[in-house]
């Protein structure tokens, strides 16, 4: 029963802090939404700081975890970084609400929430960087540092999401649908920019 209560409470808290962010959101709406009183609330967390840190933590888990097991993936790098565009297109997609609130709640709150998102976040990227170096030593691709080429494949996959309301209207261009089309320019874009 405790743990059911807590489950909700939780829930009840990401659905206020994404809509809201942490400084628009009240703990008396969190309440309720499940019936309980913002006492309980206190019961099971000390204070709104502590209730959006299990919120943080579990939204920036669910948007980026997979990414180093596909980076780390035995297979060819360009398998790998079809995979890699996909995991992307995929959380962005179907969790763009969560993703905004990630960006948009670490951007203000830097110092206080990037030490949880490094506690809960790693990007293993030795693989792929010896993949990147053998097929630049190998004339396959251009010499490219890693970073650069995973920042702009996740640009490439996020901000889509992140601004579709300005993309629908600015210009005429609807993205939440099938991904498969917006995937195959992703991968041509980026497979041209390292082979050219």
């Amino acid at each position: 029963m405790a743990e059911d209560t807590r489950t909700e409470i939780i829930e009840a808290a990401r659905r206020e802090f994404l809509a809201h962010g942490y400084e628009g959101a009240r703990l008396q709406k969190i309440a309720d939404q499940i019936g309980v009183t913002k006492a309980m609330i206190h019961y099971y967390f000390n204070t709104k700081k502590e209730l959006f840190e299990q919120v943080y933590s579990r939204s920036v888990e669910l948007m980026f975890s997979g990414l180093s097991e596909t980076l780390e993936k035995d297979i060819p790098l360009f398998k790998k970084i079809d995979q890699l565009v996909t995991v992307c297109m995929e959380k962005a997609q179907s969790e763009s609400e969560v993703l905004g609130f990630v960006l948009t709640e670490s951007d203000r709150n830097t110092e206080w929430l990037l030490p949880i998102f490094d506690e809960h976040v790693t990007l293993e990227k030795g693989s792929f960087t010896k993949q990147l170096e053998e097929a630049a030593s190998n004339y396959m691709v251009s010499s490219v540092q890693p970073e650069q080429l995973l920042l702009n494949i996740f640009s490439l996959c996020y901000y889509p999401s992140l601004s579709s309301a300005i993309n629908r209207s600015l210009l005429g261009v609807e993205v939440d649908g099938d991904i498969s089309k917006r995937k195959g320019i992703v991968l041509d874009t980026v497979l041209n920019w390292l082979t050219a």
